[in-house]
């Protein structure tokens, strides 16, 4: 399974940059130091195709949200993340730090977004994206009043995002919700609730980044009731999660408020998911779980959301490290620690399975790892759980097969 999606990909990251390369420096706009603040919105209303706006080095700070919507092929360029800081501390007005909606070819690269009222740097229904060298964070720390989202491309297509750094954020540091086509590399996410999340996305790879410090590391999850229902076909290699193990600081009431602190990753409600080469360590709660929506117990709307994993490949990965006693802060953290005595396990499935299909889930060559199989589907109660959970890993050694990416790249072939 881990080769097919590599050429599709690379193809239409050879796309995006190719379109990247038709901007020219005539169209480029050096803002100065002195007038930044006042001219930048200015110049994102006036921009046509092709415009490139280079940021100098310096704090800058705004009490309202940038904005940009439809113009295509635009790059905003600082010096540098932690050189060129749009500082959104006093901001008093819109939802975001950055919106950017509608664009086809942009590039956003080299500079911090800090303390945004919202989302820091929100990039919507666009097509052919480069998200490069960039941070978000918010300076007062852990705080549950912080924007949900750092870096968040939602409902786009061909997106890269690397070299980013995200963190303290009270939702995710990196979401990439909703969108096809993704390549998510060399990214840093630290001191967030979850750390990277990959949200109903369709054909995705995310490797070589690393999870420290945050509540839950990397998470892939499928959201009922959104307008793309179903995520598919993500290979996720070569990241590094260890001791994410931080405080649950999320509001009340959102799904992230339930992950236990100590959470390696999560998979939830999704298919077609290859892990592999990946290191997760020194988590006091859990390496990996693997569950259904329905063991959240929320009642969902949507038709055609598919609420259980299928196809779930995790091989070759290091697992290891994990020391309790497990973290019972959240509700699925008080259960855990209850059904399993405050023993932290390298990896966690709930047993809800897809009715009428068979098993799909593949776990081998994860070293001698910890495993339990909570069987929530034979009844949710504590006792029943305790009663009910079983620990046979063989069951579920075995391989699957590669993905099925016809569709892609038969996309990628017209562009």
């Amino acid at each position: 399974m881990k080769n097919t999606l590599n050429i599709a990909i690379l193809l239409g990251l050879i796309l995006l940059l190719a379109n990247g390369c038709k901007q020219t420096q005539s169209n480029s706009n050096l803002l100065s130091a002195e007038n930044l603040v006042v001219e930048f919105q200015k110049k994102l209303l006036t921009a046509q195709e092709g415009t490139i706006i280079e940021l100098p080095e310096g704090t800058f700070d705004f009490k309202r949200g940038l904005s940009l919507t439809d113009t295509p092929e635009i790059t905003i360029k600082g010096a540098g993340k932690g050189k060129t800081i749009l500082n959104f501390k006093g901001q008093i007005e819109g939802a975001e730090g950055m919106l950017i909606k509608n664009v086809k070819g942009l590039t956003l690269e080299g500079f911090t977004v800090a303390d945004s009222k919202g989302d820091a740097i929100k990039v919507q229904e666009c097509t052919n994206v480069i998200m490069r060298d960039l941070e978000t964070t918010w300076t007062n720390g852990k705080r549950a009043d912080n924007g949900a989202y750092g870096l968040y491309p939602v409902s786009s297509t061909n997106v890269l995002m690397e070299h980013c750094e995200a963190s303290y954020a009270m939702d995710a540091g990196i979401y990439v919700g909703q969108s096809t086509n993704v390549v998510v590399r060399n990214n840093l996410v630290h001191n967030n609730v979850a750390g990277l999340e990959i949200e109903n996305t369709v054909v995705g790879e995310v490797y070589d980044n690393v999870a420290r410090d945050n509540t839950g590391g990397m998470l892939i999850f499928d959201m009922p009731d959104l307008p793309q229902a179903n995520g598919d076909r993500i290979k996720f290699y070569n990241n590094l999660m260890e001791n994410n193990n931080g405080e649950n600081f999320a509001p009340k009431g959102m799904v992230v408020s339930t992950i236990p602190p100590g959470s390696g990753m999560i998979l939830m409600s999704h298919s077609n998911i290859e892990a592999y080469d990946n290191i997760i360590r020194g988590h006091k709660t859990l390496g990996v779980a693997v569950n259904s929506w329905l063991s959240t117990g929320v009642p969902y709307e949507s038709k055609e959301f598919d609420p259980y994993c299928s196809n779930i490949y995790l091989h070759d990965n290091e697992i290891s490290g994990n020391a309790g006693p497990t973290d019972n802060t959240t509700e699925f953290g008080q259960l855990i620690t209850a059904v399993l005595d405050g023993e932290p396990y390298d990896l966690i499935i709930d047993g809800i399975f897809k009715p009428g299909e068979p098993m799909s889930y593949c776990f081998s060559n994860n070293g001698d790892i910890s495993f339990v199989n909570l069987n929530f589907g034979l009844g949710a109660d504590v006792q029943q759980i305790i009663k009910n959970k079983t620990h046979d890993l063989d069951t579920y050694n075995c391989e699957l097969p590669d993905f099925d990416t016809k569709e892609h790249d038969a996309w990628l072939a017209l562009n």
